[in-house]
């Protein structure tokens, strides 16, 4: 069973419960624990840009980017 939701952000949730120390390492756990609800998402037939608004898939586009975003600085 998942500890309860404190902030509504399950990202600020890892932090305030002490399982990450940054942001990074609280959206990797984020990622990492639930990877498997990616692939019946991309299974299903969810219009793309639905998909691309959805909260996990948003947040796995976001931190596929960033590197390279920060390289261009």
């Amino acid at each position: 069973m998942s500890p309860p939701e404190l902030t509504g952000d399950p990202v600020a949730d890892l932090l305030v419960q002490g399982r990450a120390r940054t942001i990074e390492e609280a959206e990797e756990l984020y990622l990492d624990e639930h990877l498997a609800e990616l692939v019946p998402l991309v299974e299903s037939d969810m219009p793309d840009a639905e998909l691309r608004r959805h909260p996990l898939v948003a947040l796995l586009l976001a931190r596929g980017s960033r590197r390279w975003e920060d390289s261009l600085a």
